[in-house]
């Protein structure tokens, strides 16, 4: 894995660079929901909201996160065409948070809020490699600390993400980092699911030995 990681390092280091992210994606503001909202009614459609919670539990390598509460909204159903509904192929970065997830089947339908900017990337930028090179490579890490100094609310803006300067390598290799990514991803997962179930087991296991323990 370490090898693979340092050969696609050096594929990294040859792709294209100076690009800023308008130039291969388009980025727009997801929707204000105070605007968007209405009373339930015949006429109103209610649709869940895609939340930071939805992104940490995705984000996270503990299996034994979840999403509780789920947020809805009604709308007119005459808006829906113009709302911002998430789809596979988006990609989605907190304005506060600035973490970014490449949206998946599970996330289609949900609208879009306003602290989160939408993402389309061009036919030459993978959403799997864009969430990677927002979340972890160190230039863009940089980036995105510098443009939220002296702020109070340390909050993107559209303006400064559609400036940000990425590396752009061929589509093969973009794929085969995105792939690393959810890889190494899944791994984690499944390392902490089995510590969750080895503390489990050991629990009841002890659990069981007090009760003989009680008996005799």
């Amino acid at each position: 894995m370490k090898l693979l990681v340092s050969m696609l390092f050096g594929k990294i280091a040859k792709g294209r660079v100076g690009l800023n992210l308008e130039q291969c994606a388009t980025v727009v503001q997801g929707a204000f929901l105070s605007r968007i909202q209405t009373s339930p009614s015949l006429e109103a459609v209610k649709l869940p909201v895609y939340t930071m919670k939805e992104m940490n539990e995705w984000l996270s390598p503990d299996p034994t996160s979840s999403v509780e509460n789920h947020q809805d909204v009604h709308v007119d159903q005459d808006r829906l065409g113009s709302l911002p509904l998430a789809r596979e192929g988006l990609v989605l970065i907190s304005l506060t948070g600035q973490r970014a997830v490449a949206l998946q089947q599970e996330h289609v339908g949900k609208l879009i809020p306003s602290n989160f900017a939408i993402i389309e990337p061009t036919s030459e930028l993978h959403p799997d490699y864009l969430e990677w090179f927002i979340n972890d490579h160190p230039d863009c890490r940089k980036q995105l600390k510098i443009a939220t100094q002296g702020s109070s609310i340390a909050a993107l803006s559209i303006q400064m993400l559609r400036a940000l300067e990425i590396i752009l390598p061929p589509m093969d290799d973009q794929v085969k980092i995105g792939s690393v990514h959810r890889l190494l991803h899944r791994k984690n997962r499944l390392h902490q699911e089995r510590i969750v179930w080895e503390q489990q087991y050991i629990k009841q296991l002890l659990i069981g030995y007090l009760k003989e323990e009680v008996k005799r």
